[in-house]
């Protein structure tokens, strides 16, 4: 179902999607410290205060410094196009703060993850 979308979507779409919807995934779940999207920080000490290498381990670590992707989908609903931008850390070190609200604004993020979803779900579903 992931290649389907890797095939006709621009590079990197699934690929970020699935691990970026991971990581905060994990932040938010191994971090409950935060009342809103916008508080939510984080910083290589938090992160690997147990071990090194974790899921948000990783993703920092290959993402960080990367040049932010831009994206732009078709709502029909809405007859207008939607554009979000994925900023990545510029820095990963146990003093620097990384806040959520820097990589993906929560609106821009809860409507890049139901795009994905109907996306894959789209390619599930035969109609006759």
């Amino acid at each position: 179902m992931l290649d389907k979308i890797k095939n006709q979507r621009p590079q990197m779409e699934v690929e970020i999607g699935k691990e970026l919807f991971k990581f905060i995934r994990n932040v938010l779940l191994h971090f409950p410290f935060f009342d809103s999207w916008d508080e939510v920080w984080i910083n290589k000490s938090i992160i690997n205060w147990y071990r090194e290498g974790q899921s948000i381990d990783r993703f920092l670590a290959e993402f960080c410094g990367k040049e932010e992707v831009k994206y732009r989908f078709w709502e029909e609903s809405k007859k207008e196009m939607t554009y979000l931008t994925i900023s990545f850390p510029s820095e990963y070190s146990n003093g620097a703060k990384i806040y959520l609200k820097d990589i993906l604004h929560e609106k821009d993020g809860v409507k890049f993850s139901f795009i994905l979803m109907k996306k894959i779900i789209d390619t599930q579903v035969v109609i006759e």
